[in-house]
């Protein structure tokens, strides 16, 4: 573990874009086309053997990973935050 405390520009754009990058509309779009997904899982919408598949075999598990995607995302996002907030806070460079 390194003794070691210090926020580099680097570090502090690395946060700043992960920031962007949730705020700016991943987990919408994630559910989004979870929303979208889920209307084609609908067999009064949309039917027959490979509707049928998509429905009982590939949306489930896809759904599932979209799901725990959006969580890592946003546990990142809040992790990123936290350290960089607790870093620059013990003297390792302003916030």
């Amino acid at each position: 573990m390194s003794s070691t405390i210090k926020v580099t520009q680097e570090a502090k754009d690395a946060n700043t874009q992960i920031g962007s990058i949730t705020d700016g509309g991943l987990t919408d779009q994630i559910n989004s086309l979870n929303q979208q997904a889920q209307i084609l899982a609908d067999p009064n919408v949309w039917d027959g053997p490979h509707a049928e598949q998509f429905r009982n075999e590939i949306w489930p598990s896809v759904h599932k990973r979209l799901t725990d995607a959006t969580a890592a995302i946003n546990e990142v996002k809040a992790h990123s935050q936290t350290i960089h907030s607790d870093i620059s806070q013990a003297g390792g460079g302003a916030a």
